[in-house]
């Protein structure tokens, strides 16, 4: 679907969004704030939700997934992590990365008395496959919300098939040719809180701040969605007005007030407000720290090697596939297709 003459979504407020509850039975249920849906409905990439966890209770079965990346960041309370054969208490401020392919089963259980609350991420796939770990089952999701298989009751390549060989004889089996994997290592869950700032300061202007990187943290340069604290210093922005052509951006405001500047209109934010911004959207956005004192906001994006990034104030492009630092142009030095050609 083009974006390009559809207008930008306004930000919403999470205080304003009724929960959804989920409780298929006693041992799993949470309820959830779908923010991404609420702006965008089904046309979306990432999507970005607010769970609550109540006591004693598990957030879903333990599973991997082989496509999507998801990430979790806590923002009140407390839950313990199973990931793989390892167990991780997390509380807020902290955040965890699940790459794609990690096989490691991953989930939350509120052991505590209380309810916690937190930021889940995930990409959208529709050719997903997720494995359920405890139950050794996987999930094909192309082919249908029933397509749930038993690992179990595998089959060689061959089986079945008019091999053409003679009575008796087989193939070789996919089991006999199996090498077993090494275990999973899986990437275990930081803390925000004791991640050193990145200042961004450029003097004399009205850029300014800093940030902390929490998924390159984590997990190193080998990811799908980028997630990021930034806190611009009072009265300055950390990045100028702009927008993606090949990447999705969303941002929740975590503390302080910060006004987004979205083209030509202002939105006053505030802890739990929510904005996104499709790719292709060619209306230029950027977060202003309005208030008197700190605030902080979570930025969330896709990672896409070809994306193109215009600067509408500046006329200016960035072309993130030229790899180079000289990768930004002036957007009003048109060339034709055959200028320069002489052959």
């Amino acid at each position: 679907m083009s974006t390009e003459n559809i207008a930008s979504p306004k930000p919403i407020s999470s205080r304003d969004l009724a929960w959804t509850e989920w409780s298929d039975i006693p041992r799993f249920a949470t309820r959830y704030q779908h923010l991404t849906r609420a702006v965008l409905g089904e046309e979306y990439r990432v999507g970005v939700a607010i769970e609550e966890l109540p006591p004693g209770k598990q957030s879903a079965v333990a599973h991997y997934h082989i496509f999507e990346e998801e990430h979790i960041y806590m923002l009140d309370g407390a839950a313990t992590l199973r990931l793989g054969a390892e167990t991780h208490v997390m509380k807020a401020g902290d955040y965890v990365c699940f790459p794609a392919g990690q096989k490691a089963g991953h989930c939350l259980i509120n052991a505590g008395d209380a309810p916690c609350r937190y930021v889940v991420v995930g990409e959208r796939n529709p050719n997903e496959v997720s494995v359920h770990t405890d139950t050794n089952k996987v999930a094909v999701r192309a082919l249908g919300r029933r397509a749930i298989f038993d690992l179990a009751s595998a089959r060689g390549y061959w089986e079945g098939e008019d091999t053409g060989l003679p009575p008796g004889e087989r193939p070789q089996s996919d089991a006999e040719r199996y090498v077993p994997e090494a275990p999973a290592r899986p990437k275990p869950p930081i803390a925000s809180g004791t991640l050193p700032w990145e200042e961004q300061i450029v003097a004399g202007t009205a850029f300014g701040g800093r940030a902390k990187h929490l998924t390159s943290a984590a997990v190193g340069k080998d990811y799908h969605v980028g997630m990021l604290i930034e806190s611009p210093a009072p009265g300055k922005r950390l990045a100028p007005l702009h927008y993606h052509m090949g990447e999705e951006e969303h941002a929740l405001i975590l503390d302080g007030e910060v006004t987004l500047l979205l083209g030509e209109e202002r939105y006053l934010m505030r802890a739990g407000d929510y904005a996104c911004f499709p790719r292709g959207q060619k209306i230029g956005h950027s977060f202003l720290n309005s208030g008197t004192g700190p605030c902080s906001y979570l930025m969330i994006g896709e990672r896409n090697p070809a994306d193109v990034c215009v600067y509408p104030h500046s006329n200016k492009l960035a072309v993130s596939a030229l790899r180079s630092r000289d990768d930004i142009f002036d957007m009003s030095a048109t060339r034709g297709y055959w200028d320069g050609e002489t052959e």
